[in-house]
């Protein structure tokens, strides 16, 4: 603090007194601005006199000066309530710590309207750039807002004639084509595929499943893909019909960790080993779900930390005027645990 007594904030003038120099010089070593004609001795004694005095320089004065408030807004569809895709903001606020931004994040609970005006309040407060991340992984149609500053869409992606916002997503055909490979390499040949409701990401990876099934030589039968909602009830009912068919499947390939979870209540309910007598493989990596049943679900994990921070990069980068890539697909991978192994011999 000053050395007046007083509880005021140490100003440059203090800083000055302090180290025996003028407030120019101390403007220049604090603000960080070139001046041949500051010694490296008197910079020196500057930064030890703010030390000592405890001196915070004016943020405000100088993010008019840079026209920056070194801030970030991020506005999410309920991401930031949700226990494994919060991973996105965890690596954002992380991105944002190191480049000395803070983060502003609004919850817009899937509201358009209140989307829109969180962004205009975020705009309001002269952020440096927006984020916009989706719980599902979908196409979208972009706030408007967003195309006011630098902004980056992540686990989501412009639909058709919509501004080309760049984007961040999770590559779900080639995660697809992880879970599938799994069980080809494990011998299985009658495999059907759970693979959720339809949406993008369903559709990406039975994609997969169709391409790699036919790269093994084997046909999609028809009852091959069986869609339904992405819950453990849904898992159970359409697992427990096919396991109860006179050729029932050897493996089960299943959109979400919950959906392989009701397969594997249903197979046990059978008198079914997992996986002596079906295999199962699912998806998204819900460690606290998909690591504590018996047997621990062999699954695709979604790269939600790394959908954030390449989300941030991307972020940053425009924010410094930089080019990046209209759109970034990030890889999962395949984390291997008990619930797959090779078919039994009939």
């Amino acid at each position: 603090m000053a050395d007046d007594g007083t509880s005021r904030r140490p100003t440059m003038r203090d800083v000055a007194r302090a180290a025996g120099v003028s407030p120019t010089a101390v403007s220049f070593v604090l603000n960080e601005r070139k001046d041949g004609r500051i010694s490296a001795a008197t910079q020196a004694k500057v930064l030890e006199a703010a030390a000592q005095l405890g001196f915070r320089p004016n943020l405000t004065a100088r993010q008019l000066r840079l026209q920056q408030t070194h801030s970030i807004g991020m506005l999410t569809d309920g991401i930031a309530s949700s226990p494994f895709a919060g991973q996105i903001v965890r690596a954002v606020e992380d991105a944002a710590r190191r480049s000395g931004r803070v983060l502003l994040l609004v919850n817009t609970r899937g509201d358009a309207d209140l989307g829109g005006a969180a962004a205009r309040e975020l705009l309001d407060r002269r952020v440096d750039g927006l984020i916009f991340a989706s719980t599902v992984t979908r196409e979208i149609a972009p706030l408007p807002e967003l195309a006011s500053v630098p902004s980056v869409l992540v686990n989501c992606f412009p639909a058709p004639g919509e501004p080309r916002i760049p984007s961040v997503r999770p590559a779900e055909r080639f995660g697809g084509a992880l879970a599938i490979r799994r069980l080809l390499a494990a011998g299985h040949r009658n495999i059907v595929a759970l693979p959720g409701d339809g949406d993008w990401a369903a559709q990406e990876r039975t994609t997969a499943f169709r391409k790699e099934m036919r790269a093994a030589g084997l046909a999609v039968r028809r009852g091959s893909i069986v869609p339904g909602p992405y819950t453990i009830d849904s898992g159970y009912d359409r697992a427990l019909a096919l396991l109860q068919a006179e050729d029932r499947p050897t493996a089960l390939l299943c959109g979400n960790d919950r959906i392989a979870l009701g397969a594997l209540l249903a197979a046990q309910s059978q008198g079914l080993d997992v996986p002596g007598d079906v295999s199962l493989v699912g998806y998204d990596d819900q460690e606290e779900l998909a690591g504590s049943v018996r047997p621990a679900l062999t699954t695709v994990r979604l790269p939600f930390y790394e959908l954030g921070l390449k989300g941030a990069d991307a972020l940053l980068a425009l924010i410094s005027g930089s080019s990046v890539p209209p759109r970034q697909d990030v890889h999962g991978e395949l984390v291997e645990r008990d619930s797959v192994a090779a078919p039994r011999s009939p």
